[in-house]
């Protein structure tokens, strides 16, 4: 085989644009999906089982089972001899019992002078808008290994249900970005002189993570907040009652769950659209 890239789905432009909608390609987050991996490595009796999703050049791995070198986040470039790659391009899994007798990979470098081949079960994990976002593939190393029918089955019902939670990882991030996108046009009209600086403090106060009285400075003088004498500074009536109006109740920034560099992130991803 030659070092080349892995064929690409017809529809790669917009589906890797929706990968990166899900925001899990820089930030994996692999505590929403380890359960399905560790059911679909229990079901089929498989070694190991790993969820990834693929932008435009790379897959990333999300979440895996079985594998004591496994790291979130990590990330191997989508080349032809990346066999998950190739689930990508077919609504049905592509399931080889003895990689060694596959006339398509019984060459692949990795197999080299492996006496048994190696059993592999590669599903797509298609989205609501007939996406292939990514792929749940399983590796039997120590020897043959297929699935019957039932097993199949059973780890497509799985796959559905991460495409289900990719959407709404996206639905969700789009819900986020409107409404901070409102609230800060919102809270312009405050004070001619607020910037986007005033803005993320007040958000990281409304979210009830700490910030100083230096940094809080700009809405401590309009009244939005206060800082008692021990530095701790605090929305005032005046704060909450702008927090409501903007659609920002605690209830509604806890779903958000941002904390530091999770909510500087967030912040600048939304300036970065306004600017």
């Amino acid at each position: 085989m030659n070092m080349g890239l892995a064929p690409r789905p017809a529809n790669e432009e917009l589906r890797a644009q929706t990968v990166v909608k899900t925001g899990l390609i820089d930030a994996p987050n692999p505590d929403l999906f380890q359960i399905y991996c560790d059911l679909a490595k229990d079901i089929t009796g498989f070694e190991t089982a790993t969820f990834s999703l693929y932008d435009g050049e790379m897959q990333c791995s999300i979440a895996g089972a079985g594998r004591e070198d496994f790291t979130p986040g990590s990330k191997t470039e989508r080349g032809e001899l990346n066999v998950c790659s190739y689930v990508l391009l077919d609504s049905e899994p592509l399931l080889m019992e003895d990689m060694l007798k596959d006339p398509t990979w019984q060459d692949h470098p990795n197999l080299a002078g492996m006496e048994k081949g190696p059993g592999y079960a590669g599903f797509p994990v298609i989205n609501s808008e007939n996406f292939a976002l990514g792929t749940l593939c399983m590796m039997n190393f120590s020897g043959p290994k297929g699935l019957n029918d039932e097993q199949i089955s059973q780890v497509k019902k799985i796959t559905s249900s991460i495409a289900h939670m990719l959407d709404l990882q996206i639905k969700q991030k789009e819900l986020t970005s409107q409404r901070m996108l409102e609230a800060l046009s919102h809270f312009q009209k405050v004070d001619a002189g607020f910037g986007l600086d005033d803005f993320k403090i007040y958000v990281s106060l409304c979210s009830e993570l700490n910030v100083t009285a230096d940094d809080a400075a700009g809405i401590i003088k309009v009244g939005l907040a206060e800082a008692d004498d021990g530095g701790l500074v605090q929305l005032t009536e005046a704060g909450r009652k702008l927090q409501f109006d903007m659609n920002l109740q605690q209830k509604a920034m806890k779903r958000i769950k941002m904390d530091g560099s999770e909510a500087d992130a967030l912040l600048e991803e939304l300036f970065a659209e306004i600017d």
